[in-house]
């Protein structure tokens, strides 16, 4: 496979190399998708669909929206 990375990118891989972290950009790059792999496995990118009682919540009427949208019925204008 082969990759493009932007040049900041580039550089940061090979400082990261030239500091001793990492004996090459490889590494450096699968050590990423490793923890990157890791954060998926946990969820962080791929929650857990809402729950009913969360769901209720946040679509639950909102009095006092509802009587800002009933003073503002009607006053808007079309355009001409």
């Amino acid at each position: 496979m082969t990759i493009s990375l932007l040049a900041e990118q580039d550089s940061f891989l090979s400082r990261l190399v030239a500091a001793g972290r990492f004996a090459s950009p490889q590494e450096a790059v699968t050590e990423a998708v490793r923890r990157l792999e890791a954060d998926e496995a946990l969820g962080y990118l791929t929650p857990a669909p809402s729950t009913a009682a969360e769901a209720a919540l946040v679509y639950a009427p909102d009095a006092e929206w509802a009587q800002v949208e009933q003073a503002s019925a009607g006053r808007a204008r079309p355009e001409v």
